[in-house]
């Protein structure tokens, strides 16, 4: 029975690889990825300059391990399962044990890949601050992996329970544990450190006693699994078709003013259509609320001024209008709609004509934000830079990707 599981395992992975690698085709194709090493070159190169000149009360120690926590803390299992494994594998529960196993050990060195890279950007901080050298940041890093472990083991036993409010105070512990972890042994403060490996290991083995009697969750991790596929639906969505993405819509009827600025045209009826569809789905316009909100307080922490200021907001403005572009795809599943005595260049420019006040709006408020640092004249370069991108390159380059797309 086991040698049964373990075929559906490594089936089930098989699929999900050949899957991953057909949409990573058409993604890492694309013009987006020049434009991110673009953004990455100059990214680093700031990281660099600011290295040499790292303020003396900055809290670098408490930074990494802020952020070497929240890639600790967010660990999972990939399942694989499907809703009919409810039906077909829930007669084989008993005998899932070879294939849990798997989908850990899989899970486990699939997300050794962020923390490496995480690790990686961290270590320049590392040695401008410390005097630990390579040898004591390999040590720190094998630490890191083996906490990932146990992040990983415990949120997998924490699937057993029911209740949203108990995953979520175990994953507020894990985070607050491995907070204090990580800075002690990033301090070298290994004593301490022992502190917090034996209070992890005893939550490991209370938590191993406790679920030896729960049944397996079936619901939740079929839930969890469809959660994480429509989250890289999403994501393969913005440079080709994904059939079996769902998309999420709310009422917002606060919002509905909005439409009224839409002139009653027969023209107009897609511009109508995409403005309803871009208020009321968190596709569009969640996505363009938190990126601007990100970006923002991004710049006012960071200061950024000048022509960094200027790249970081145009950086902002190209990435959104570039996650806008599936809007245009999304009544292709409405036969009807293909009714409608509307061209398809009326169609298109209903949509430029949306996404280019968005992005004007966000460009504004981006703006503002370059304010306090740069003044005028940084926050006016950034208005301008951006503008200009959008009123004279970002439709030359989304009409060639629509080609390609259709």
């Amino acid at each position: 029975m086991s040698k049964t599981t373990l075929t559906i395992w490594k089936s089930r992975l098989e699929e999900h690889i050949q899957e991953t690698r057909k949409y990573l085709k058409y993604m890492f194709n694309d013009h987006l990825v020049i434009v991110l090493i673009f953004f990455l070159a100059g990214g680093a190169s700031w990281y660099s300059s600011w290295l040499k000149q790292i303020p003396a009360h900055f809290p670098s120690y408490w930074v990494m391990a802020v952020v070497f926590s929240l890639v600790l803390t967010s660990s999972y299992v990939r399942t694989l399962i499907k809703e009919a494994d409810l039906v077909f594998l829930l007669p084989l529960e008993g005998k899932m044990e070879p294939y849990l196993k798997q989908a850990f050990n899989f899970s486990f060195i699939s997300q050794l890949f962020p923390l490496i890279a995480v690790s990686i950007v961290a270590l320049p901080l590392y040695s401008a601050v410390s005097s630990g050298g390579i040898t004591g940041y390999v040590l720190i890093l094998a630490q890191m992996i083996l906490i990932k472990g146990l992040n990983t083991a415990i949120q997998w036993r924490m699937t057993y329970f029911q209740g949203k409010h108990v995953r979520w105070l175990d994953a507020a512990l894990r985070f607050l544990l491995n907070l204090m972890l990580i800075y002690t042994v990033l301090q070298a403060a290994y004593m301490i450190a022992i502190v917090f490996y034996l209070i992890y290991g005893v939550y490991l083995v209370y938590l191993t006693n406790a679920v030896k009697k729960q049944p397996f969750q079936w619901e939740l991790h079929i839930s969890d699994e469809l959660k994480r596929k429509q989250r890289f639906y999403r994501l393969a969505n913005l440079f080709t078709d994904v059939p079996h993405l769902k998309k999420q819509v709310k009422r917002r009827a606060y919002m509905d003013w909005m439409l009224k600025f839409v002139p009653y045209d027969q023209r107009k009826t897609f511009s109508y259509m995409y403005v309803r569809a871009f208020v009321r789905s968190n596709d569009y316009f969640g996505l363009v609320f938190r990126l601007t909100a990100v970006f923002v307080l991004i710049i006012l922490y960071t200061g950024a001024a000048g022509w960094v200021g200027a790249l970081l907001v145009l950086f902002t403005v190209f990435i959104t209008g570039v996650q806008l572009v599936p809007l245009t795809k999304h009544f292709a599943h409405l036969s009807l709609q293909a009714l409608y005595p509307v061209s398809q260049k009326e169609k298109d420019r209903s949509f430029f004509v949306l996404v280019r006040n968005v992005l004007i709006i966000q460009s504004i408020l981006l703006s503002c934000a370059v304010l306090p640092a740069g003044g005028w004249q940084g926050s006016g370069l950034a208005l301008l830079i951006s503008v200009a991108f959008v009123l004279v390159l970002f439709k030359p380059y989304v009409q060639s990707r629509l080609k390609k797309m259709r």
